[in-house]
């Protein structure tokens, strides 16, 4: 039989699971939803726990062969000495500037200034904290009892933290877990959350990371859409650059850097818009279909449907990125796609049409699980690296290509909103 990986990821609003084969096939799946209310750890735990029942129900009995965990960030938590976890601050909650002379704004670390914000917010459970860690590192602590800080590679030390960051801005003194790479082998489960004691533990930390793994944006010149709450579109680089509006990063495997156009809130958007028009009840596809079905230019200068006016103004937003990273490419990219959005089929075609570029589904539209899984079976020593289990794993199903009617007119739209 072959082995299998049980995958978790801990979005902003769900945290979904699958298990999947050395094959990159998907057996079974569930997505859990977070309560609106302030976050805890506890909630993490418990939608862990929700997802492995529900996976269990479509499978029946199983005892997957590695557990592997990614999660977004730089999303925090503390754990106090009696086990206790405290609140969490989100990666995108908002927070208070932190006043210059603390040294917030002197360090490339992207945690430092939420570590500044937590202790300011959560003063207690600070002083008490036996260890800060993200959503991964406290599911893989609930696991096996032991506190991690996953790296996806050692390049990431500054923008996670290094000691002459933590001393320059007084937090020489935090309890931060011990940093262990991507893929290696963190511990055993302990029967938390009704997984089975015994099974191997790792992971890929940051989810942005293993959604790159996980649609195979591991070689320069491939792209990734990656777009849930939030998006971000990646392309996997030789050598890193610098950019107006482009974050560069190391890749998702060694050798490659990630450069990345950030938008924070495009799936956000659009959800708020269907609450405050009363449309939180109707089924998403359903609502898309409206949009879609609606014309592009009405005629006789009717009323555009509300809906593909905010459509539309995300997708815009989105080929203003894809055309900043095709410049820097050289060449026009295929985008992989992966995240929340990818499961919608009339928003991917739409998308096509709205910025001309051509998206990519890979096997499963949750790339981020796929580089779980991929991150797993190279612990497992399934594969002799996490690159050779993205390259044999990770596989394109299906191909969208704009309609170049339907270009051509969001183009003329898209270049006088480009000019408002």
């Amino acid at each position: 039989m072959n082995r299998t990986v049980f995958a978790v990821d801990i979005g902003t609003s769900s945290l979904k699971a699958a298990l999947i084969d050395s094959f990159g096939e998907v057996l079974a799946a569930a997505r859990v939803r977070f309560p609106r209310a302030q976050r805890t750890g506890e909630h993490w735990e418990n939608a862990l726990s929700s997802a492995w029942a529900a996976v269990h129900s479509q499978l029946g009995d199983f005892t997957p062969n590695a557990v592997s965990v990614s999660g977004n960030g730089p999303t925090l938590a503390s754990v106090s000495q009696d086990g206790r976890a405290s609140a969490v601050l989100l990666w995108n909650d908002p927070v208070s500037p932190i006043p210059a002379e603390s040294g917030a704004g002197k360090t490339p670390s992207l945690f430092i200034p939420r570590i500044q914000a937590f202790q300011s917010l959560y003063p207690r459970e600070f002083s008490e904290a036996s260890s800060l860690l993200s959503g991964p590192e406290y599911i893989v602590w609930r696991l096996t009892g032991s506190p991690v800080t996953i790296l996806p590679d050692p390049r990431y030390e500054k923008a996670y933290w290094t000691a002459g960051d933590l001393s320059a801005t007084g937090l020489s003194g935090v309890p931060l877990a011990p940093f262990l790479l991507a893929g290696q082998r963190f511990g055993l489960t302990n029967g938390t959350a009704g997984i089975p004691a015994g099974i191997p533990v790792t992971g890929c930390g940051p989810d942005f990371t293993a959604a790159l793994l996980g649609t195979g944006t591991i070689e320069p010149g491939t792209a990734c859409d990656r777009a849930g709450t939030s998006e971000g579109l990646n392309l996997c680089l030789g050598e890193p650059i610098s950019a107006e509006a482009v974050r560069t990063l190391p890749g998702a495997v060694p050798g490659v850097w990630n450069a990345s156009y950030i938008l924070s809130e495009t799936g956000a958007i659009f959800h708020t818009w269907r609450r405050d028009n009363g449309l939180a009840a109707m089924q998403y596809p359903e609502l898309m279909k409206q949009i879609e079905q609606s014309p592009i230019v009405p005629e006789h200068q009717g009323i555009l449907h509300p809906g593909r006016k905010v459509v539309e103004e995300i997708g815009f937003a989105v080929r203003r990125g894809i055309e900043t990273l095709n410049a820097i490419a050289g060449k026009d990219l295929v985008w992989r796609l992966s995240g929340g959005q990818a499961r919608n089929e009339i928003w991917n075609r739409m998308k096509a049409d709205i910025t001309g570029a051509r998206f990519a589904l890979t096997r499963t539209p949750d790339g981020e699980l796929m580089g779980d899984a991929i991150a797993g079976f190279a612990m497992l020593g399934e594969y002799a690296s996490m690159e050779e289990a993205a390259r044999a794993m990770v596989r394109i199903d299906k191909i969208y290509e704009p309609d170049p009617e339907n270009h051509l007119l969001y183009t003329e739209k898209y270049r006088t909103h480009a000019h408002l």
